[in-house]
């Protein structure tokens, strides 16, 4: 959970706030400032303060730096590779991201190459989780597609959160198979139909953007705090400072400025649903 600078971290509520909430109570039983352990483990003393907040993601690198400078024996390692197990099927890269998410006020995304994790449907999903790890067993593709799918619970519930997609028309196409983009496009429709969330196209006409280069998701929680995060295949980067925000909230904005409104967009994707339904009569 995000906390402000004034709140205290849960530690009971799973093995990462309880690495987090370790940070902090074997930091003071030390002695120590956030100040004295940053230069300990080579980070800055606001890194210090997030990492107690549950701001930053407990990493390997970290827990061993931790355990180097507190003198704790692999405790924070240990704690770490419990965290790792919880996580279930989620890539451990993005675990942190997906905790981070139920805390979340607003979310904007913006995806280059698939419809975004939240809002496809189990076919689609599976298929894409079948392309990155193709020797997965099918029981391990099925656990992920269930975890998508839970993360995507957050539509149903109260004070879910303001999500904002933008995607380029070319998702619109076909090629996945009978029936995929069908259940997809209806899935999509449905949510924004139910003002579950704002989408928005950038038309093929629309050579060059902003954000062609790679997807980016900012959130936003209750303090108005932000994350941003960007993900390639194998791989995923937090990035919370300000200077790193300006630049992904200025790159967003311009890549919204190139979309259709959101009911143009759902105009045509209405369009590309009649037309896979007739293609797979």
């Amino acid at each position: 959970m995000r906390l402000s600078d004034t709140e205290e971290l849960d530690g009971t509520q799973d093995p990462r706030s309880f690495w987090h909430s370790e940070t902090k109570r074997l930091r003071e039983k030390e002695g120590w400032t956030q100040s004295r352990l940053g230069r300990e483990i080579n980070v800055s003393e606001d890194y210090v303060s997030r990492l107690e907040r549950g701001v930053r993601p407990p990493t390997p690198e970290l827990s061993i730096r931790l355990d180097q400078a507190l003198k704790t024996d692999g405790h924070f390692m240990r704690v770490y590779e419990l965290a790792k197990k919880s996580t279930g099927a989620v890539p451990d890269f993005f675990a942190w991201v997906a905790e981070m998410e139920k805390q979340a006020q607003r979310i904007e995304e913006y995806n280059p190459s698939m419809w975004p994790g939240l809002i496809q449907s189990p076919a689609y999903a599976e298929l894409v989780f079948k392309s990155v790890w193709p020797y997965h067993t099918e029981e391990q593709i099925r656990d992920l597609v269930e975890q998508r799918s839970e993360r995507a619970n957050m539509f149903g519930r109260n004070g879910s959160p303001e999500v904002w997609m933008i995607v380029e028309e070319a998702l619109l196409g076909g090629g996945l198979g009978p029936g995929v983009m069908v259940q997809q496009l209806g899935h999509v429709i449905r949510l924004m139909e139910s003002r579950k969330i704002v989408l928005q196209f950038i038309p093929q006409t629309i050579g060059m953007h902003a954000l062609k280069v790679g997807q980016l998701r900012i959130m936003t929680m209750e303090d108005g705090s932000q994350i941003a995060y960007t993900e390639g295949p194998h791989s995923g980067s937090v990035m919370d400072t300000s200077e790193e925000l300006a630049k992904c909230r200025r790159s967003y904005d311009l890549a919204r400025a190139s979309a259709l409104p959101h009911e143009q967009s759902l105009v045509r994707i209405r369009a590309a649903l009649e037309e896979h339904e007739k293609h797979d009569q």
